[in-house]
Parts: structure tokens; C-alpha cells; sequence
């Protein structure tokens, strides 16, 4: 991702600025900016974002659940575009920091690398999104909205002068709003790329940027992966909530949950979220999001969530959004990626290699954190390697993709 470049393209502002300003100005705020994505740094700083970032923090639980283990080493074989490979020089060759295997609800496998552990929090990316998927999900069974049906403007009354004005809920949630954003990690004058100056250089508020992007499609036609959907969902929840979206996931998801640890959630410089990535959090922690929906909404006793919200969620209920349609390997629906092949599984994927992947059939969740910067060629493999896992615990077998 070239976040680094633009960044280092504002280097001669910021030296500029630092003149006039002084150096404690460059080497406290600018400084560990520009060089978030170095390689030298990435890998500290995906767990330290907060001493990059500003941040909202995320209480643990009042009533932590432990997780139970059965602790074993995965040892699997996969086949991918027709070569073989192991389960443990994936991990290696996609610059993993954790990784983690829950089957039948306790963890059978957890491994740290790059000096990560089990209480390191990992940065999210996008993985983010399906959490804040998750959140509508509540907001709408709480009757803070009407129908995903309805215009998100409805709810958001300072997007309807851009491109969101006619998008409903759903369109949003399915990345088919017709927003007029452009998603390219490889190019400095992209959309994605273009809004960390605005908002961490020239101070703008994300929402406030949410609100300047017009439409280049009409909504519920096609679908177009822009971040800025997912903060336009944020700024829902939020509204409709009355709280930040740190608090909201805070109440509604991680304490009933049972975190164990705390998380943290990226903002702005005005203190609002950036909803479409930089939640903080353990693996483990991460993973509750994923044992949520193999359990149908189910959090022991309690139904966080509806069974008809899970398999709604992801389930693609458009042609455009049918596995194989989106790059020909993807599916979609609501802040969910569903991979072809049909075996009912599905998965949260952020960019640097973040997974949070569920496979109902094989009462299996895996998480795996990264530093990948080559983390593009390696999505769909990791879902051959997950995929190759689930066959390992019922029949030892191959996972066959080509």
C-alpha cells in the first residue's frame, strides 16, 4: 500500500513546517506518520497504533469469559495454483505476527511471531468493517432503524448533498452506493489514500470528508469496494445510537462478549472514529466477533444477534455479489467476503493480511494478524490454507484450488 509514498511526499511541507513550528511538533506527531508503513516499522507499529494514531479506547469486559484450550500444533498440506505448500511456510512467507484456530469453541492452536503475543493488539484494517456491519445489524434489531431498505441520508441528514443522497442501508452495507471513491493502495492520488492528509495534515474531520465525495453509479446496481462506505455506516450507528462507535461496540458487542482485554479504536484529530479500519485488539478478543456468528448471534444463553441478521449478513443476495463474481474469486454481502467454492464460509479480510474467518460446516474460527505487505496475491490462498485446516480436522485430506 503506498500510504508511504504520499506520506513521504508531504515530508518537504513538514520540514517546511517544522521551521516554523519547531521539532517537537515533527517528532512527535509527523514523524511516526510518515513512517508508519516503513518496513523497518510496520511491524510495531500495527501493534502500537495508538502511539501513531489518536485513538478512543475500549474497556475489557465487566464479566470476561476465559477461553477454554486443547492445545495442539497444525501440521497441513494445501494445494495452490497447482503447487504444493505447507500450512507453516504460508505463516512465514505472509509475514504473520499471530494466529489463531478455535474449533468446536477452544482454541487448538495459537502462535505469535515477530515478537507478538496473546496479549499484543493487532490492527484491524478493514477487518473493522464487519464489525461495524455487526453493529448495524444491532442498531436495526433495536428499532434505532427503520429497514436497511431506507436511505441512509434518512438517518444522516449531512450526507444528503453527496454521492450517499438515494443509497439505501443496504446498498451501503454491499459496497453498491454508487459513491464516486476511488480504492487503489498502489496509486498516491487515490481517494483511500489521499484522506490520511486530509485528516491527519490539514485536520479534517472524516466525517466531514465523508460528505464531499459525489456518485459515480447509480446506488444498488454494482459493486465498487470504497472504505468510505463503511465510514458512512459509522456515522450512522453513531447517530442513531447517541454514542461514539467506540462506546456502542463498546456496550453492545464487547462487553456481552466477554473481552478479556482491551481494544482501541482509531480516529481523527476531532475524536471521531475512522470506521473502516484501526480497531485494536488481541487476537483472541478478535475472534469472539467470529465465534458470534459460527454460533448464530449466540453468546452462551444470551441471542446478541438474530439468527435471521447472521445468514442475512452473509448471504450475497445479488447477482454482482455471488462468489467468483468480484475478482473471480469473491463474494459479498454485508462487510463480509464470501470466497467461491460454496462451503458456506465467509470472512472479515483487511489489507496487510488481517483475517477473521469462519467455516460453519467445520465449527471452525481462525485469525490471523500480518505485516504482509504482499498481502494481495495471499488472500485467497489464506482461504485455501483455512479451508485445508477445516478438512484436517475431520479427514486429514487436501484442500485442492487452482
Amino acid at each position: 500500500m503506498t500510504l508511504r509514498g504520499v506520506l513521504t511526499k508531504l515530508a518537504a511541507l513538514v520540514v517546511a513546517l517544522m521551521v516554523i513550528i519547531g521539532g517537537n511538533w515533527f517528532a512527535g506527531y509527523a514523524w511516526p506518520k510518515l513512517t508508519f508503513l516503513w518496513p523497518s516499522q510496520v511491524q510495531e507499529n500495527f501493534r502500537h497504533l495508538a502511539q501513531v494514531f489518536p485513538v478512543r479506547e475500549i474497556k475489557q469486559s465487566n464479566a470476561p469469559v476465559p477461553w477454554q484450550t486443547a492445545p495442539k500444533q497444525l501440521s497441513v498440506n494445501y494445494r495452490y495454483h497447482d503447487q504444493p505448500h505447507t500450512l507453516e511456510a504460508f505463516l512465514q512467507r505472509s509475514a504473520t505476527t499471530g494466529f489463531l484456530v478455535i474449533h468446536q469453541g477452544r482454541i487448538i492452536d495459537e502462535r505469535y511471531f515477530n515478537g507478538y503475543n496473546r496479549k499484543s493488539q493487532a490492527t484491524s484494517f478493514s477487518v473493522a468493517k464487519s464489525f461495524v456491519a455487526t453493529l448495524v445489524g444491532i442498531a436495526l434489531e433495536e428499532g434505532l432503524i427503520g429497514s436497511l431498505e431506507d436511505e441512509i441520508t434518512d438517518y444522516v441528514p449531512s450526507l444528503r448533498r453527496s454521492g450517499f443522497a438515494g443509497a439505501s442501508i443496504a446498498d451501503v452495507l454491499q459496497m453498491s452506493s454508487g459513491i464516486d471513491f476511488s480504492e487503489g493502495y498502489d496509486d498516491d492520488s487515490s481517494d483511500v489514500i489521499r484522506i490520511f492528509d486530509q485528516m491527519y495534515l490539514w485536520r479534517h474531520g472524516i466525517n466531514d470528508i465523508a460528505g464531499q465525495f459525489g456518485s459515480s453509479a447509480a446506488p444498488g446496481r454494482q459493486f465498487h469496494y470504497a472504505s468510505i462506505n463503511t465510514q458512512a455506516l459509522g456515522m450512522l450507528v453513531s447517530t442513531v445510537s447517541g454514542q461514539s462507535l467506540a462506546d456502542y461496540l463498546q456496550d453492545k458487542l464487547w462487553q456481552p462478549l466477554g473481552a478479556t482485554g482491551d481494544a482501541s479504536w482509531m480516529t481523527d484529530t476531532h475524536g471521531n472514529e475512522v470506521a473502516f479500519m484501526g480497531l485494536n485488539a488481541t487476537a483472541r478478543d478478535f475472534a469472539r466477533l467470529g465465534l458470534l456468528y459460527l454460533n448464530q448471534g449466540r453468546v452462551g444463553t444470551q441471542q446478541l444477534l438474530s439468527e435471521q441478521w447472521v445468514q442475512r449478513a452473509t448471504t450475497p443476495d445479488k447477482p454482482w455479489l455471488q462468489p467468483g463474481q468480484i475478482d473471480q474469486d469473491w463474494g459479498y454481502q454485508y462487510q463480509w467476503w464470501v470466497p467461491r467454492g460454496n462451503q458456506g464460509d465467509f470472512s472479515a479480510i483487511g489489507i496487510w493480511g488481517q483475517f477473521i474467518y469462519v467455516n460453519p460446516k467445520a465449527d471452525l474460527v481462525i485469525v490471523k494478524t500480518s505485516a504482509d505487505a504482499n498481502f494481495k496475491p495471499h488472500e485467497f490462498e489464506a482461504m485455501t490454507a483455512f479451508r485445508a485446516i477445516a478438512n484436517s480436522l475431520t479427514d486429514n485430506g487436501w484442500v485442492w484450488a487452482n
